[in-house]
């Protein structure tokens, strides 16, 4: 069994945590507008060191995401995350930095977007994966009248951040290999379920080019 830390280490790491994000918030506006602005600058920087490879500078952005919550929050990271609350500083700053829906998020943020592999379609929410640099990722059948990955028309995956993919090749990759282990129609009272949710505004019908059936190409490349 893995060894639970003590409370020394823990309250040492909090603190650490404390010192730094004070240490660069007090480089930040302290305006909302101007913090919310810091946070999501914070995740371009992010995506684009994860495209590079750089663990570094990924690192260094996600001290300033946090840093901007935590000045957001009255100089703390209690409750900063609170999903009961939706204006806990960190929800605010997760739907500031959000992807418009339909748009491949970049990695840090949250969204919605469509994919098509071997002419199966889903919708693939991205949101936090409770940790640095995991996300989680939740595939919705789109054509409840095809096979899918589940009988539910849903499954939900956690991954870690990976260096030079971008979301989107992520998530085929992930879709690939769930429907290597086979497909299943979706079961009657799950698609009686679909079939009453309203569609997406964003999502279109599908065309030819998504229903061909084309197997995604790459490999992923290392983890963060």
């Amino acid at each position: 069994m893995p060894k639970k830390r003590s409370s020394a280490t823990a309250g040492n790491a909090a603190d650490a945590r404390n010192l730094k994000a004070a240490e660069l918030a007090a480089k930040m506006p302290d305006a909302r507008d101007g913090l919310l602005a810091a946070a999501l600058a914070a995740v371009c920087d992010g995506h684009a060191a994860v495209l590079d490879g750089n663990q570094k500078a990924a690192d260094a952005a996600a001290d300033r995401y946090d840093a901007a919550i935590w000045k957001l929050n009255g100089g703390t990271f209690f409750g900063a995350r609170d999903v009961a609350n939706d204006d806990a500083a960190g929800r605010v700053v997760e739907r500031h930095c959000s992807a418009a829906p339909g748009v491949v998020p970049m990695w840090g943020q949250w969204g919605e977007f469509l994919i098509s592999v071997s002419g199966v379609r889903a919708v693939v929410e991205v949101q936090d994966g409770f940790g640095r640099f995991r996300v989680g990722l939740a595939f919705h059948v789109v054509d409840a009248d095809k096979a899918f990955i589940s009988e539910t028309g849903y499954k939900s995956h956690f991954e870690t951040f990976k260096g030079g993919q971008t979301v989107e090749q992520v998530a085929i990759a992930v879709f690939a290999a769930y429907l290597a282990e086979g497909r299943r129609m979706l079961a009657p009272e799950y698609r009686e379920r679909f079939a009453a949710k309203p569609p997406r505004p964003w999502l279109a019908p599908a065309t030819p080019a998504e229903l061909a059936h084309e197997e995604p190409g790459g490999q992923l490349a290392f983890s963060f």
